[in-house]
């Protein structure tokens, strides 16, 4: 198992798409906080509350996660590379189960990426400004570290979709209209049917509760978690058998 792991660990860094992904992280973590500070008066500067918002901005490494771990697969099923990889490894749940571990490894380090930009700039940009520093409480950390495990869930979530919709423009194009267009949509369908409450039990709206980041219609972290990860096993398990009956040349 930690050979395959090692295998799709080795496919992931040799893509080009991850140097962009890396590129990505830096980029709009440094410009989000460089803008939020700059955007800012002093006094709203040196709360704690503002400064354990910064790292909300570490949200967008989930985006970056759920299309890593669907590409993660049907790169596979695109360029036909999944059939020398199946008669290496005959066993295609244990090739799967590699694909998650290996994708949970990037999508940390996605993360972690994120929270060291933000940190650093937000360190360097609070201290030229004057304004008091938080950036240590616990509230910093308590948030960094869900954040973390969102970027998990998320990437695992990209891996689940990825072996049941094999097609990789089907299942990009088709998560993104899901995420942005399919649940809002449900959302007004909810909320004539009187049943608003059952939004927050969809799967892109349970992953939004499991960041730690909060919201009004969300459910609170711990069972937002707990949802994210059956819906995960869900799709998991379609996405398993899919796989395991599907005919590879």
């Amino acid at each position: 198992m930690i050979a395959l792991v090692r295998s799709e660990l080795l496919k992931i860094r040799t893509t080009r798409g991850w140097y962009a992904y890396l590129v990505v992280v830096v980029l709009l973590a440094g410009f989000a906080i460089a803008a939020a500070i700059g955007s800012a008066d002093d006094s709203r500067r040196s709360e704690l509350d503002f400064q354990v918002e910064f790292f909300e901005a570490a949200g967008f490494a989930a985006l970056l996660a759920i299309i890593l771990g669907i590409t993660a697969v049907t790169t596979e099923f695109r360029h036909g590379t999944i059939t020398p990889t199946l008669l290496v490894e005959p066993v295609r749940e244990r090739v799967l189960a590699a694909k998650a571990v290996a994708v949970t490894f990037v999508s940390l380090l996605f993360d972690v990426i994120a929270l060291a930009v933000i940190a650093a700039v937000a360190l360097i940009w609070l201290s030229i400004l004057g304004a008091d520093i938080h950036l240590a409480s616990g509230e910093v950390g308590k948030l960094a570290a869900q954040t973390l495990l969102g970027a998990v869930l998320w990437g695992l979530m990209g891996v689940a979709v990825g072996s049941l919709v094999q097609s990789q423009v089907a299942a990009l194009v088709g998560t993104l209209i899901w995420i942005f267009v399919g649940e809002s949509l449900l959302w007004g369908l909810f909320a004539l049917l009187d049943v608003d409450g059952a939004v927050s039990y969809l799967p892109f709206q349970s992953l939004d509760g499991a960041d730690g980041t909060g919201g009004e219609d969300l459910l609170s972290y711990g069972p937002a978690v707990a949802v994210a990860c059956a819906w995960i096993a869900l799709i998991g398990a379609a996405g398993t058998i899919r796989t395991r009956r599907r005919d590879i040349t």
